[in-house]
């Protein structure tokens, strides 16, 4: 058994068939999935074990991804960030540069329906 950190990956979305496509990539590449449904559970679940990787739907209810994006940055999140949005890429640009200004680095934006190709692309 070797010591190496397998990259866990965190998916927010409120989409179930969205994160389970994302669940299968990541499974497939060899990287633990941790599955978010509801954004309200977004901290609790990055405090059980901060991921390497977090995929962030930027439109959610209650909560959007703009929130979660400061969020991460005041928890000192260094890890790679994937913005996802079904809608106006624009939301998702504005969410990158804020990502950006708080000091997040490797921030890339997919726009939805995803390809797979696309989204092993960003998580390898």
């Amino acid at each position: 058994m070797s010591g190496e950190h397998r990259r866990r990956v965190m998916i927010c979305d409120d989409e179930p068939d969205f994160r389970a496509i994302v669940v299968d990539v990541v499974r497939g590449m060899g990287m633990e999935p941790v599955e978010v449904g509801r954004p309200e559970d977004f901290a609790g679940t990055y405090e059980a074990g901060a991921p390497d990787i977090v995929v962030l739907d930027i439109v959610m209810p209650n909560i959007d991804g703009l929130e979660l994006v400061d969020w991460l940055a005041d928890a000192g999140y260094r890890g790679r960030l994937v913005l996802v949005s079904g809608y106006n890429p624009n939301y998702a640009r504005a969410a990158h540069t804020m990502a950006d200004l708080k000091g997040i680095a490797g921030v890339t934006v997919l726009q939805k329906p995803v390809s797979l190709a696309d989204l092993r692309a960003v998580l390898a």
